[in-house]
């Protein structure tokens, strides 16, 4: 009877150690749904009072401002292998770029700011760290027929720690310039990354 006993034993041992792995699996995603809701619910205050790199793996982080005419736009960075439509309606659509509606249009006055990720959605911006300064970026205007080509003046010496706290705004006036916005470190939103870029010409499409 000895022999069939410790095989129970065995059987038990084994049956708690599952058990105790299932409950902490369900835990650890129980956390990690409790910690979306939260990040859900700072991009809607976020929403209402300044422009973040939060939640930005949340399929619901969305703006109700949409109808930008970025919107029929396209961002091409030759050296990092970008091109991607522009869009105002959500910040995880795939192979697209997020236009902050609060700020300026592609080729106008003031701060144009474009958001995109690093590691997830395609991924667009995941090489935006090599860029320097001289390097081309592109946003071709289909509406307008017109192509704006920028230069990046700055690259990896802004970076913001405290954005959630003071939001990224938008200047609305000056020379035309180009914000390229992404998390830091890549793949996580510890910062906010930010590349600096000028207007140096427009053109026609035709």
């Amino acid at each position: 009877m000895g022999v069939p006993m410790s095989k129970y034993k065995i059987l038990s041992i084994a049956i708690v150690l599952v058990c105790i792995i299932v409950s902490s699996a369900i835990i650890i995603v129980g956390y990690e749904k409790s910690l979306e809701l939260s990040a859900y619910q700072n991009n809607l205050y976020l929403r209402g009072n300044g422009s973040a790199p939060v939640n930005l793996l949340s399929p619901s982080s969305t703006n109700s401002l949409s109808g930008s005419s970025a919107d029929q736009c396209w961002l091409v960075i030759p050296k990092i292998g970008v091109n991607a439509k522009i869009n105002s309606a959500t910040v995880n659509g795939y192979n697209t770029v997020y236009h902050y509606p609060e700020s300026v249009e592609p080729g106008q006055n003031g701060e144009c700011g474009l958001l995109s990720h690093r590691t997830h959605y395609s991924g667009l911006f995941r090489e935006l760290g090599t860029l320097k300064s001289g390097d081309q970026v592109i946003i071709k205007d289909y509406t307008l027929s017109k192509k704006y080509i920028y230069k990046v003046t700055s690259n990896g010496n802004d970076i913001r720690w405290d954005y959630k706290e003071n939001p990224i705004s938008f200047a609305q006036s000056g020379e035309p310039r180009l914000l390229l916005v992404t998390c830091y470190p890549p793949g996580r939103k510890m910062a906010a990354y930010i590349t600096h870029c000028k207007l140096v010409s427009t053109t026609s499409l035709k």
